[in-house]
């Protein structure tokens, strides 16, 4: 059998078995022995896909940062334009000016703070 068509045999079977652990788990049977063969079946594919050079232009690729504007964190004020909660994790402007969920209402605030007719 072509190594492709392998990979995509063992992926089918492989969803099956997740479906199957899934019953299993939900029904309250043990799924001890789908899992082994879930864990045979994932370095078996694994093995395989390596062999074929399956996603080799992604090895080595660095992870990017995570971007600053997700919500982490507990909330430590609110935005001084669109009103927001603003959480510890997130990257906010200096809080100098005022605290600012994002640059965009920080800038917008200084726009308004110019020209107040707006």
């Amino acid at each position: 059998m072509d190594k492709h068509k392998e990979c995509r045999v063992l992926r089918a079977k492989l969803r099956d078995l997740y479906e199957d652990s899934i019953d299993a788990a939900k029904f309250g049977v043990p799924t001890d022995e789908i899992d082994a063969k879930i864990t045979f079946l994932q370095e078996r594919l694994s093995q395989l896909e390596q062999s074929i050079g399956k996603n080799k232009e992604y090895e080595g690729l660095e992870v990017p940062e995570p971007s600053g504007f997700k919500i982490l964190g507990e909330v430590i004020g609110i935005c001084g334009y669109c009103e927001k909660e603003v959480y510890s994790g997130r990257k906010y402007p200096d809080p100098k000016e005022g605290l600012f969920c994002s640059y965009y209402c920080r800038k917008r605030n200084r726009k308004k703070q110019k020209d107040p007719s707006e």
